[in-house]
């Protein structure tokens, strides 16, 4: 009897396996996630190299090509901004002198007027290459900016390539929107699993933003300068009939240019939005879709047909 009912207990238990498993449905466990973090520790070395080492060639090229050109742009501004100080402080310098002397002179007034005038125009000068420093400044500001942007994008890029994304969860669209009107951060891209677009986001509006405040310092500085030589009545302004046109066209380059940035800013932020919110709502798309195919092929070489079904699961 022992023997008998050993392999009928046997030869049922493949049955009784795929009797299970057709009827539990597995779409409704998520995948299990594995995710690579070489890429992430090489990028974060050397960006682009973990683009490299994820067999993302030409994107690992233009991540290390951009950052180098950041970097690149922000050194040169940074020693062009140390150059253009130096000149005005020795502008500033000469123009002390200069009026010291006409100060100094007694009884010889054209010797005077004539030293007043000369220390006005080192004045002058020195005003504009403090100003040419002040934007040379800025323009280190913001390329730092964009470098450090471009950083994280490709460190976070390099992430989601090595497996960090959303595969068949669902999100909450609401929730998604809420955390990306926190600027700057990506918020909702992190939210839905997307850690590259995160990066990317954040590079366009933090750098967008910090440029557009920069102009309006470069803004403020030159309407200071304009207001100050437009009120002056001292000597050394003799100039200012020639310098005030200069200022006022360094106050409408500054005021146009910040106010492009803040609409590119703005548009950027509205995008990042919008992105999370749509990304939460097709995060689970493709568990929802059901796909059937049948092939049917008529008797006697009639031919073959092919028929698609295409369902949505609750």
């Amino acid at each position: 009897m022992q023997t008998g009912l050993a392999p009928s207990s046997i030869d049922t238990a493949p049955v009784w396996l795929d009797l299970v498993s057709s009827t539990v449905d597995t779409s409704a466990f998520p995948a299990v996630r594995t995710v690579n973090y070489t890429g992430v520790a090489l990028s974060a070395f050397v960006p682009g190299s973990g683009q490299a080492c994820q067999s993302r060639y030409v994107m690992g090229g233009l991540f290390l090509a951009a950052e180098a050109g950041a970097a690149g742009f922000a050194v040169y501004w940074s020693g062009e901004s140390s150059l253009r100080r130096s000149e005005a402080r020795r502008f500033r310098d000469f123009s002390d002198t200069l009026r010291g002397l006409g100060w100094a002179v007694d009884g010889d007034t054209v010797t005077r007027d004539t030293l007043l005038y000369r220390s006005g125009w080192y004045a002058v000068r020195a005003d504009d290459a403090d100003f040419e420093a002040r934007a040379a400044r800025h323009t280190f500001y913001n390329a730092l900016t964009w470098a450090a942007g471009l950083y994280l994008y490709n460190v976070l890029d390099a992430l989601e390539a090595g497996g960090l994304t959303a595969r068949g969860m669902g999100k909450n669209p609401t929730t998604a929107g809420l955390l990306s009107a926190v600027p700057f951060l990506g918020l909702g891209q992190l939210y839905n699993e997307r850690p590259s677009k995160a990066g990317m986001l954040a590079m366009a509006q933090a750098g967008l933003a910090i440029t557009a405040f920069n102009q309006h310092r470069l803004m403020s500085a030159a309407s200071d300068r304009y207001n100050q030589m437009r009120d002056s009545t001292s000597a050394q302004y003799a100039y200012r009939a020639d310098y005030l046109s200069y200022w006022k066209s360094r106050y409408d380059s500054a005021f146009s240019s910040r106010n492009t940035y803040l609409w590119l800013s703005l548009v950027a932020y509205l995008y990042s939005i919008f992105d999370a919110v749509v990304d939460a709502y097709l995060s689970d798309f493709n568990a929802k879709i059901d796909l059937g195919t049948d092939l049917s092929i008529a008797p006697g070489g009639g031919g073959a047909s092919v028929s698609v079904t295409v369902g949505l699961r609750r």
